[in-house]
């Protein structure tokens, strides 16, 4: 395949929305430059690894940032002065060693992610292009900062689709002709607190004229994704993947997101870290369940004993908050997990309010007048419902909380009409599988919302169940369930 059809690929790939592309994989979450950083930019749905590639002093490719490795390693050694069987014998922060081209590269090839290569040492881009050439891989683009480094790539031929790396103050136009590159990548972050403002209309329309693909910097602020999501962009970098990767709602069918326990499937359940990524993902509320510890503190686990998830053995109940907000509460899942702990329930409180998103509280075993006050005391009564298999906690909360959220399950009730003379809830939840899904209409006229329960991760059935347009989904696999969305999304696109 030639170069040009490769770019094409690779825009047409960006035409629905701009690629994810991990900067230095999940370098918000693990060490950058890493098998584990990799990794958990595939799991966290990423198109593309922005990945810096080296050599050492006899010639190896490596993927390394800094030619130093005092920052992953803490050892003042640079790369490009030791052979490397010597740097094999240096252990990064997180237990690995720097690892080859060639490793990253069947990882990528494995887990069917993109690699953008960066180009950091003089001579990497020719020995790259050797190593491609046993490969038919194609999703594969390159670039640099250093213009004449990829103007060496163009003139040996290369069937990769090239970009010049564009810093603040410079132009891009100019340094794509020095560099002879098909894409232009802007490294804009710092310049203001709101670069996309930069992507002006006679900058995009130079580039459009040019035939000039952009690519934008590596950006972790919410608010500058959505604006640049929205503009003529092919790709946007990031050390937080989820915040492009995961689901970001059309006007059509705004479907609320409802994650199980936090993000579950990517990070230990009932975690602050499943938490946060589930909301940086695109959730609008979290599913999480109380319990209360030995001195009477509401904590947020699921099992009413502590030995499925830490280190703790025993019932919740006797167990001291101190003990549990020191434990592991997340080895079990992953090792790379073990600072995770079982948190107070205020702890979530504050984080939901901090994203401006809201809590589906399921009560375990808990007292329902400390439940609420906890609410109350962070002003969030309007972003929490609440449920519970203790149908006496319901009706408690339905005759002394009058104006508190409450959800109810369909499966719960022989008929529709019983669950509402029951008590209207704010919202019914449907299991997909036993309940009548043609009521929803029914709901929506006595003013309650529709929640769908998805524990599942098909393609096809999400499509299914998006196509009924649920005002709300509970789900496990979200990243899934936003793949769904967007071919949803695409054939809708499709009819017009």
């Amino acid at each position: 395949m030639l170069r040009k059809q490769r770019l094409e690929k690779l825009v047409d790939r960006a035409r629905f929305q701009p690629l994810c592309i991990a900067h230095r994989g999940a370098s918000g979450h693990k060490l950058e430059n890493t098998l584990e950083a990799f990794s958990y930019a595939a799991k966290l749905n990423a198109d593309m690894w922005e990945i810096d590639v080296r050599l050492t002093a006899d010639g190896v490719c490596v993927v390394s940032h800094d030619d130093n490795l005092l920052h992953t390693a803490g050892i003042n050694v640079d790369i490009s002065a030791i052979n490397y069987q010597e740097l094999q014998t240096y252990t990064l922060n997180n237990g690995e060693t720097v690892p080859t081209f060639q490793v990253v590269l069947d990882l990528a090839i494995t887990t069917n992610c993109g690699l953008y290569i960066e180009l950091k040492g003089e001579g990497a881009g020719i020995e790259i292009l050797k190593i491609l050439a046993s490969t038919d891989y194609d999703n594969i683009a390159i670039g640099s900062f250093v213009p004449e480094w990829v103007a060496e790539l163009e003139h040996a031929k290369s069937p990769y689709p090239l970009s010049v790396l564009v810093r603040v103050g410079d132009d891009p136009f100019k340094l794509a002709r020095k560099a002879k590159a098909d894409m232009i990548h802007l490294c804009w972050e710092r310049a203001s607190d709101t670069p996309h403002k930069l992507l002006t209309e006679e900058l995009l329309a130079t580039a459009k004229q040019h035939s000039l693909p952009i690519i934008i910097w590596h950006e972790e602020r919410s608010t500058e994704i959505q604006k640049l999501m929205a503009m003529p962009v092919i790709g946007i970098c990031s050390d937080l993947p989820e915040l492009i990767s995961g689901y970001h709602p059309d006007k059509r069918n705004p479907i609320e997101l409802v994650l199980h326990r936090g993000a579950n499937n990517v990070a230990p359940e009932n975690t602050l870290a499943s938490t946060e990524i589930g909301y940086r993902m695109g959730a609008s509320v979290i599913e999480l369940d109380i319990n209360t510890s030995a001195d009477n503190q509401l904590m947020v686990i699921h099992d009413t004993t502590a030995d499925r998830t830490t280190n703790l053995v025993g019932p919740i109940s006797q167990l001291t908050a101190n003990q549990l907000l020191q434990c592991d509460a997340s080895s079990w899942f992953d090792p790379s997990f073990s600072q995770q702990n079982v948190c107070l329930f205020s702890d979530f409180l504050h984080i939901a309010t901090q994203f401006d998103q809201s809590l589906y509280v399921e009560l375990k075993e808990a007292n329902i007048d400390q439940v609420l006050a906890e609410v109350v005391s962070h002003n969030a009564l309007s972003r929490c419902f609440f449920w519970s298999f203790n149908n006496s906690y319901i009706k408690d909360i339905e005759s002394r909380y009058p104006t508190a959220q409450l959800m109810k399950r369909r499966q719960d009730f022989t008929d529709l009409q019983s669950l509402i003379t029951d008590g209207a809830p704010t919202i019914i939840e449907y299991d997909y599988l036993i309940d009548d899904l043609s009521e929803f209409s029914t709901c929506r006229d006595h003013g309650i919302k529709v929640m769908l329960r998805y524990p599942g991760h098909c393609l096809t059935t999400s499509e299914e169940l998006i196509a009924l347009y649920p005002d709300m989904v509970n789900i496990d696999h979200p990243f899934a369930f936003s793949n769904a969305y967007k071919e949803w999304l695409k054939k809708q696109e499709s009819t017009l």
